[in-house]
């Protein structure tokens, strides 16, 4: 070994030794996660009013990005982000279930606990 990988290896053992445990680390094959707004379902229907009577206007398939341009919390429904799908240039409403959303990524942490 070079001394190089001989110090970053006494290194990497040192801080687990200090932490206790191991940090998981990503493997070259596993992807970082997505940010912003996308479908995780299978597909999602886009429809025209933010309930599932209302008429599809189109379909959303896992992974598909979008832009959120509005949100709608009817009485004892689901709630629902109105969105602009990138690709296709659809507009209307996904169910929020059925879909990732910008404000999933921001996390909040009080500091003597992060």
């Amino acid at each position: 070994m070079t001394s190089r990988i001989r110090s970053l290896a006494a290194a990497l053992s040192l801080t687990v030794a200090l932490s206790g445990s191991v940090a998981a680390v990503a493997s070259p094959a596993q992807a970082a996660p997505k940010k912003g707004c996308y479908v995780t379902a299978k597909a999602a229907t886009i429809r025209s009013k933010p309930k599932t009577s209302s008429t599809a206007v189109g379909i959303a398939y896992r992974n598909q990005t979008c832009k959120e341009l509005d949100w709608a919390y009817p009485k004892g429904s689901y709630t629902w982000t109105k969105v602009k799908m990138t690709k296709t240039k659809k507009v209307g409403w996904i169910r929020d279930d059925l879909l990732h959303t910008a404000a999933e990524d921001v996390h909040t942490c009080i500091p003597e606990y992060c």
